[in-house]
């Protein structure tokens, strides 16, 4: 592995996405990230064992597991290397115990009272290794009247608040329906360990990181938990509104397609109505200025949104942007995938998987000015590199570890 943190090791006790993507980070910054699952309880996000190939994958002839196809896991697990352990079986626990010293890192997204039950808590990782730096990424944090309560994205959403703020004016709270919260976090999760790991180049100290995934994400409605705190008044939802300009929305169009505009000055509100050969628009006093247009945006919406019935996208768009309007089409995942912006910036890559073949991915998402980084592994294979890490790290040779396979306490397939 290349990058600047190829000379760290992370031991990995994560699944699903904001605690696999906080570690993919590390990865993706060159450290061995070495992933641990169980083949009785492999990670959730390849969707078990019993689940269908995606049916894009039914004719790829190398796609032979499911559980190594699903795109959510392969999404967030590059760069790093996977190995089962059974760690309810004591040489699984064992063998870990042995790796630990060898990892300046172990991050894990239980619920807190987990690493306690297995005697890994952050006292007993320090005793064996005094400089280790600890992740605990849960949903509520390791203190309080919610730490043993389990959550994903789509709970910590209201938890947090942002659902509150998400949805119609006139409709209730709503969800992204992305999980948004499990990326915020990650990126916490990131932050807080190369914080951590500079205060141990400094220091020599380790550090214990209880990251709730609630308060991570709890800072994107800072404005607006400030705005409750100093004033008691509780913001409202918006839908695709703007606080202050008008237009700002999205519209269904001729097409089936939905297209993003805005005006956030009067130059761009005549350049609508000039688009739209629509002069009493520009003329009518509701509208002629940026406070009027806001008091007025339910008829200002109607008005636009019977115009954008009659229009298809595409076209449009590029009118509205050579007019200097702010415009764009709705992209759907797939069309994201294949932009030429993101694909020359490489935000979006096509990697190689041993069984799915080559996919579009996130790309890294960061650049650094002494040289470019890159992905060197796809996403593991449930167990992959077990045998090598062992054998490279632990002196494990081939008659033990078909012996442990053989005892279920580690392995490449399902259990028997």
């Amino acid at each position: 592995m290349s990058g600047p943190l190829a000379d760290l090791r992370a031991i990995v006790l994560t699944q699903a996405w904001a605690g696999s993507f906080s570690t993919e980070l590390l990865g993706l910054l060159g450290a061995d990230v070495i992933q641990i699952e169980a083949r009785k309880r492999p990670d959730s996000w390849r969707a078990g064992y019993e689940s269908p190939m995606p049916v894009e994958l039914r004719a790829v002839p190398s796609a032979h597991n499911a559980w190594n196809c699903s795109g959510l896991y392969n999404a967030v697990n590059l760069n790093k290397r996977a190995i089962t352990l059974d760690l309810s079986q004591p040489d699984g626990l064992r063998l870990l115990r042995e790796l630990i010293p060898l990892a300046g890192i172990v991050a894990e997204n239980f619920t807190p009272r987990v690493m306690g039950n297995l005697g890994l808590d952050y006292d007993s990782l320090t005793a064996l290794r005094p400089d280790l730096i600890l992740l605990s990424l849960s949903a509520y944090g390791a203190s309080g009247p919610w730490r043993d309560v389990p959550g994903i994205g789509g709970t910590i959403e209201p938890t947090s608040g942002m659902s509150a703020l998400n949805g119609y004016g006139d409709g209730p709270p709503m969800n992204s329906g992305s999980m948004l919260p499990d990326a915020v976090a990650g990126y916490y999760g990131l932050a807080a360990l190369m914080t951590a790991l500079h205060h141990r180049d400094v220091t020599g100290e380790g550090q214990y990181i209880d990251l709730s995934m609630m308060e991570a994400n709890f800072t994107a409605i800072g404005d607006a938990s400030l705005e409750f705190a100093s004033t008691g008044r509780v913001r409202g939802r918006r839908g695709n509104r703007h606080p202050s300009h008008a237009p700002h929305g999205v519209y269904a169009t001729l097409d089936g397609e939905w297209l993003a505009l805005a005006a956030e000055f009067d130059a761009q509100w005549l350049a609508i109505c000039g688009t739209a050969g629509r002069d009493e628009w520009a003329s009518d006093p509701r509208f002629t200025e940026r406070e009027g247009r806001k008091t007025h945006e339910d008829e200002l919406d109607a008005l636009i949104g019977t115009w954008l019935a009659g229009e298809k996208a595409a076209p449009l768009k590029g009118r509205l942007l050579a007019a200097g309007v702010p415009a764009a089409v709705v992209a759907d995942s797939h069309s994201v995938a294949q932009d030429p912006a993101l694909r020359a910036r490489e935000v979006v890559v096509d990697v190689e998987h041993p069984e799915m073949g080559a996919w579009p991915h996130p790309g890294l998402p960061f650049r650094f000015e002494s040289g470019p980084l890159s992905i060197e592994r796809a996403a593991p294979t449930l167990g992959q590199h077990t045998s090598e890490v062992l054998g490279e790290l632990l002196g494990i040779d081939e008659d033990e570890y078909a012996r442990l396979v053989q005892e279920g306490i580690s392995g490449e397939t399902p259990p028997d």
